[in-house]
């Protein structure tokens, strides 16, 4: 049988936010990143899993594969794999060490396989799926490949010493054609206490070090731009500046000595150090902003453009992303909604049809909905199960977005589960928890009682997209989620539940041909209320990915507050049962979790 497509996989691979990405004639088949099937925040390790449901979502074999680009930001992949050999090293290999050796894809001799340095696939994931022929590329993120094992040509001025890092790069680009503008290092470190690259000094990297003192954990700056508004203006000293095009960062000194202690008993939304971490958090959120304004202004008049295309960790600062479209003179700023490292498996993906296959740029990604779909069967077998049967109650509904419009604005709290899972951070419609934002407490309630998480994180609107003009400052689709833009006054005591604290709201527009059914649920809802909007947030719990499958949405739907669930055309609520069943479940839970053998 004649081969009928062109298929390139792309793949971040081993360190966090492992991910695929297959292409079909140069459109995005699917994307999966490994957290959604491990059910492991920003997993690491190998990639079978993620290639796998690639494959088998579109019915092919890898040796059907015309070509697979990867990349690994801590070495290149193939020398990664080399140390395997002779290296034991768990947090990559899983446990799985002779199925990662003999996997075809582990030191492939092919030379259909290849790797490309950091920011260039993160520079490929942005400008190669906008809709713009001509523009420009910012990519800022906490850290990227070394210097010496960078796959991109760039200016002698932006020579660094080889084991300096990545941290900011710029480009140009026309059509398939990417040039490198300039690239900003982060010194090679010192070693030991100085080999987290959040010790390091670049953008993204002090911003990952706020996170690190704020919450233990590097990996929580959404949360530290969410803290940013609550602090107060320029109590803590600048921690990174701009001054004649050169980045120049601060040394912390005594004043930052009140980290959050992660490993003790400490409670973090009780500590008396709160007014400090929102002062920090403050600044290193206007610092922030400040650069990235005076970079992308400084790339417009360098290279002429009028788009600008995003990605890097630092791409998903929705607040500096609104004020670089508001301050930096773009006609318009298309993000990735992936910006982080599970969107580099799109851009390696892309690098390799493009700049490897010479093959033209055809395709705009106009949703990140690129799961696969589950079918009827999957819903019944997730609610079929003995345990679960009897504490629902399950609805075939003729009207779903009718039923649960009306369901939202008598103030019942939905989770949302259609078509395919999207890839990156954002829940953006296919995979959320849906409210009223008429309901002042409904934040309160959501982070209290369905998110489990602390109460100064908000949450995000969606609204028709010929509406949000009328509702938010500012012109500009936002699809993806990844601009925020001030409230009008008049409608923020119309909305108070997505209104932050400083009168913005990271928004999502939605278009009827881009998600027809979310469109409809919003026009209903608009209907019934007068309100175009609804509360949006990530179909899971604090500390836990996103579901992927029917299983997981049902199981999340019982073991938190939600009063309805809407797989498909499946409105499920919970039976009188349930209320007895939930608190004895968790009370078996809770005592499993202290080490307790429960009676």
């Amino acid at each position: 049988m004649p081969k009928n497509h062109t298929y390139v996989l792309g793949i971040n691979a081993y360190d966090h936010d492992v991910s695929a990405c297959l292409l079909r004639d140069g459109e995005i088949a699917y994307a999966i990143t490994k957290e959604r099937l491990s059910r492991e925040k920003h997993d690491t390790g190998f990639f079978d899993s993620v290639v796998d449901y690639c494959l088998e979502a579109e019915g092919i074999s890898l040796e059907e594969v015309d070509l697979v680009v990867r990349n690994c930001y801590v070495l290149p992949v193939d020398e990664m794999e080399k140390r395997m050999i002779h290296e034991d090293l768990p947090e990559i290999m899983g446990g799985a060490r002779e199925k990662v050796m003999s996997h075809p894809l582990y030191l492939p001799s092919s030379n259909k396989v290849v790797t490309i340095s950091h920011h260039l696939a993160h520079a490929y994931s942005a400008f190669a799926v906008s809709p713009y022929q001509e523009g420009a590329v910012m990519v800022t993120d906490g850290v990227g490949s070394y210097c010496a094992d960078v796959t991109e040509p760039y200016p002698e001025s932006s020579k660094a010493h080889p084991l300096a890092r990545e941290s900011e790069s710029y480009y140009k680009f026309s059509g398939s054609n990417l040039e490198t503008v300039k690239k900003v290092w982060m010194g090679p470190s010192r070693g030991f206490l100085s080999d987290e690259f959040f010790n390091m000094e670049g953008l993204g990297a002090v911003y990952s070090r706020v996170s690190s003192y704020i919450f233990g954990d590097w990996n929580k700056c959404g949360e530290v731009m969410g803290l940013a508004p609550y602090g107060r203006p320029n109590r803590i000293k600048p921690m990174v500046k701009l001054e004649n095009g050169e980045l120049e960062t601060v040394e912390w000194g005594r004043e930052f000595n009140q980290p959050f202690q992660a490993e003790g008993r400490q409670v973090w939304e009780k500590s008396p150090s709160m007014s400090h971490w929102e002062d920090v958090a403050w600044q290193v959120q206007d610092d922030t902003e400040r650069v990235l304004i005076k970079r992308a202004i400084w790339l417009r008049e360098t290279t002429g453009a009028k788009h600008l295309t995003i990605a890097g960790g630092v791409g998903l600062n929705c607040v500096a992303n609104g004020r670089i479209l508001r301050e930096a003179g773009f006609d318009e700023v298309w993000v990735q909604p992936a910006a982080g490292d599970d969107g580099i498996a799109i851009g390696c993906a892309y690098y390799g049809y493009l700049a490897i296959l010479n093959k033209p740029r055809t395709f705009v990604q106009k949703h990140s909905c690129l799961g696969k779909e589950y079918k009827q069967g999957d819903v019944e077998g997730a609610i079929s199960r003995p345990s679960i049967k009897m504490q629902i109650n399950i609805k075939r509904s003729d009207d779903i977005c009718a039923e649960s419009a009306k369901l939202l604005s008598e103030g019942n709290i939905f989770g949302w589960f259609q078509g395919g899972s999207e890839f990156g951070p954002r829940a953006l419609g296919n995979r959320s928890i849906l409210a009223d934002p008429r309901k002042p407490e409904m934040k309160d309630i959501l982070n209290s009682r369905v998110k489990f998480r602390q109460p100064f994180r908000p949450f995000a609107p969606i609204v028709l997209y010929e509406r949000a003009e009328e509702i938010f400052e500012g012109k500009g689709d936002s699809p993806f989620m990844l601009i925020v833009k001030p409230v009008k006054p008049e409608w923020q005591d119309r909305i108070p539940a997505i209104v932050h604290v400083d009168g913005t709201a990271r928004i999502q527009t939605v278009r009827e041909d881009i998600n027809p059914r979310l469109y409809r649920l919003l026009k209903e809802f608009d209907r019934l209320t007068g309100v175009p909007v609804l509360l949006n947030t990530s179909f899971n719990v604090k500390g836990e990915p996103i579901v992927e499958t029917p299983i997981e949405a049902v199981d999340c739907f019982l073991a938190t507050g939600m009063d309805y669930l809407a797989i498909h055309d499946t409105l499920i609520g919970k039976s009188q049962l349930h209320k007895m069943v939930a608190p004895l479940k968790k009370a078996f839970w809770d005592g499993f979790k202290r080490g307790a053998t429960p009676s």
